[in-house]
């Protein structure tokens, strides 16, 4: 039996698994909650789900494909709702990703902060029509 004291998960660790956790397949979600003590993994899941977000899920081409089919066919109100599911869908992903960037650097520290910084790829998701 070790001495060592046991690791701890950082305070805000699971509020950013909770926030992910729809958008997020259960294999993710199990493994962060499970290996939130460990900086390195910590740093790689973030990594991982910023990297997935940074890509329209399939509700968001889907929604996109079908505004465009209807508004084709001049069925301007139903466009209207698939217009509506696609950005709200969008702005969702897009607050994710901006917490995982603003958060995620609280809870690490050393090497894998410095590897979150240099691995994380700013990703531009288009300003919301006017």
């Amino acid at each position: 039996m070790s001495d060592a004291p046991a690791a701890s998960v950082p305070e805000g660790w699971f509020a950013i698994v909770d926030a992910l956790e729809d958008a997020m397949p259960p294999e993710w979600t199990n493994f962060a909650r499970g290996s939130g003590d460990t900086d390195w993994m910590r740093a790689m899941l973030m990594l991982d789900a910023h990297d997935r977000l940074g890509r329209p899920t399939t509700t968001e081409h889907v929604a996109h494909t079908l505004h465009h089919l209807a508004q084709t066919n001049s069925r301007d109100l139903e466009a209207k709702g698939w217009e509506v599911l696609h950005d709200k869908r969008r702005e969702e992903r897009r607050q994710m990703l901006l917490l995982i960037e603003g958060d995620g650097p609280a809870v690490l520290s050393g090497e894998p902060l410095e590897l979150f910084h240099r691995s994380l790829v700013p990703t531009v998701i288009e300003v919301p029509r006017a």
